[in-house]
């Protein structure tokens, strides 16, 4: 799906992301894990195209999306990819199903609630979006996400903004979708999160320093298998 072969990214004089490669391949879920500053957002950035200027290939199917200009990234993501933020990125003097035909407006209504219904909120279609929990907002961006078929998520700490039962219950909704056969890229702090995973990814300086692979092991061996690696960085730097 994705091949990504980043010899150098760089803001000015700070290179953020350098000798960077490797495949993601469809239908996966891979977690994204660093420090702060380690280049998760801005390695996301370049997934979905926000970010293209960087020296290097990244590859979607059969889509160079370096060779691209900024129109055709832009039609690229609203064709292609589903994006989901920490902090939801609703418009609050929307309603939920209005939120959603904003991003999605060829959809229909019948659609959205068919969506809205899948993930456990058609309840709150015709609530506005200040009334909403922190759960139900994100379960509404993972709507207007999905909208129009998209097969790919990249999400941007989609628990960050979260109590612990709402998070646990959008990781849920994620693996659901997963197991479906949505393909899954999440950047994330938290182990307890990215064990949801079947793949992580551990950036640091700009770099994978681990590709740790977690299908087919249950949820509390990948946890075991995360902190493993967040040790072994830690003490490899200190």
């Amino acid at each position: 799906m994705y091949h990504i072969n980043i010899i150098r990214q760089q803001y000015g004089d700070l290179t953020v992301l350098h000798n960077l490669e490797t495949t993601i391949v469809q239908g996966e879920f891979v977690a994204v894990m660093g420090e702060s500053g380690s280049g998760k957002t801005t390695f996301l950035n370049m997934l979905s195209g926000i970010v293209n200027q960087y020296e290097g290939e990244i590859t979607y199917l059969d889509t160079s999306l370096h060779l691209l200009n900024k129109k055709q990234l832009t039609d690229f993501r609203g064709k292609e990819i589903g994006m989901i933020f920490q902090d939801f990125q609703l418009v609050d003097f929307l309603n939920v199903t209005e939120n959603i035909l904003l991003s999605n407006p060829e959809s229909t209504l019948d659609e959205v609630n068919a969506m809205l219904e899948k993930l456990g909120i058609l309840d709150i279609k015709d609530k506005s979006v200040l009334q909403c929990s922190g759960g139900q907002l994100q379960r509404v961006a993972i709507a207007r996400a999905l909208m129009s078929g998209k097969k790919v998520i990249l999400a941007d700490e989609p628990t960050a903004s979260l109590d612990a039962k709402s998070s646990k219950e959008i990781m849920s909704t994620l693996k659901m979708l997963h197991d479906e056969g949505l393909s899954v890229i999440m950047i994330t702090h938290s182990p307890s999160i990215a064990s949801y995973a079947t793949r992580l990814l551990y950036l640091y300086d700009g770099h994978f320093v681990s590709d740790l692979d977690l299908n087919n092991k249950e949820q509390n061996h990948r946890l075991k298998d995360i902190m493993e690696v967040v040790g072994e960085v830690y003490e490899a730097n200190l």
